[in-house]
């Protein structure tokens, strides 16, 4: 089985490094370390414990969204070639915690990415509380591994990667174990968090690295709902390196910086909080889309098509249409709402779990945060 995990290894890295420009720093850190330590990365793109992992010679145990494993292929690598453990994003998961506490005490690292979803728009999210806590029970060294460039190599919502983006990773030591139990969790947290920092915007200003896209927009009205022209949502479509609005045509395009062109600003940090910025105006209004629903068993990982759907969020409830049946969900009554991969949307409902493909999912999760006082 060694074998199998050392081809793996071999194989993904020849995959990451025939598609990307991978830049390593390993500072004060030792990649052939093989005892247990804790790695926290900031959190990119979807791929990050992915490539970060065959840089080192004894990888953590990566903590990995209990969506990931719903996929037969993934679920092969995750648990066989790769074993991880398993976290249901957007929940308290004390099971995981546990299972963390386990693998340490064995002997062997973990390997986490705190702010629990990928990066939206190319900068970090806020770091939950409960991490400072976690690194506290463990007791052990807290390496980071920095990345920068990995947004604009790999978008979240692209449809493409970038031929040969630049992606660095550096990697570094912020406390030793020892360290640990005299610093404050307020010390820790904000070390934490200001170590995980990055913008790749701002990044790039300074590196001017010319990634060349060729298809950088393809997928972009995932995410971006929210024309900055003519002020109408829903109206985002692109197409190669182009950005349009149906009502306003061409308004915006990716340079060879994967910098925007052709508005008030450059970058998609600031779109992002332009478009959050008017969901109190959206929200006067019934919200419309379409998409395909599926249950999730996630006990034996696996899910069950159950349509395809007409979308309405009308007030404090989601309203799904298939064909004669209806699915109502309360928004209050959703848990632990998260936005998946590139296009999903999942929630647990009365103990059950959901997931939604969508045409324009980041509106509608962003809009149930706002209408449950969850966006901030």
């Amino acid at each position: 089985m060694r074998i199998d995990r050392d081809i793996y290894s071999l194989v993904v890295k020849a995959i990451f490094r025939s598609r990307f420009n991978i830049e390593v720093q390993y500072n004060d850190f030792d990649p052939k370390r093989t005892d247990a330590y804790v790695l926290l990365g900031n959190h990119p793109c979807l791929h990050d414990g992915i490539y970060t992992s065959t840089y080192l010679k004894e990888p953590p145990m990566p903590v990995i969204s209990a969506t990931m494993f719903v996929n037969p292929i993934m679920r092969f690598a995750l648990t066989v070639l790769y074993p991880s453990i398993s976290k249901r994003k957007g929940q308290n998961d004390i099971i995981t915690v546990r299972k963390m506490m386990q693998v340490t005490k064995s002997g062997k690292g973990v390997m986490l990415f705190p702010e629990g979803n990928s990066s939206y728009y190319g900068k970090e999210s806020p770091i939950p509380y409960s991490t400072v806590k976690l690194l506290k029970k463990l007791k052990k060294d807290v390496v980071i591994v920095k990345t920068n460039g990995a947004y604009l190599s790999a978008a979240r919502w692209g449809s493409k990667t970038v031929k040969n983006g630049l992606i660095e990773l550096i990697f570094t030591t912020l406390y030793k174990a020892e360290e640990l139990a005299s610093l404050s969790l307020d010390e820790i947290y904000n070390g934490l968090s200001e170590a995980l920092k990055f913008n790749d915007y701002d990044w790039n200003r300074e590196r001017l690295y010319k990634y060349n896209p060729k298809k950088r927009a393809l997928g972009l009205e995932r995410f971006i709902y929210y024309c900055p022209k003519c002020g109408k949502h829903q109206t985002i479509s692109t197409k190669g390196n182009k950005v349009f609005c149906k009502h306003c045509g061409e308004i915006a395009h990716f340079n060879e910086y994967c910098f925007l062109e052709g508005l008030d600003f450059d970058n998609l940090v600031d779109w992002g909080k332009l478009q959050q910025s008017v969901l109190p105006e959206i929200s006067k209004k019934a919200i419309y889309t379409y998409g395909t629903l599926y249950k999730i068993d996630t006990v034996k990982y696996k899910s069950k098509k159950l349509g395809d759907v007409d979308v309405e969020l009308i007030n404090d409830k989601l309203y799904l249409l298939y064909k004669t049946n209806e699915y109502c969900f309360d928004l209050d009554k959703m848990v632990g709402l998260a936005l998946t991969f590139k296009e999903e949307i999942s929630f647990d409902y009365e103990e059950e779990t959901y997931f939604i493909k969508l045409k324009d999912p980041m509106l509608l999760y962003e809009m149930i945060k706002y209408k449950t006082g969850g966006l901030h």
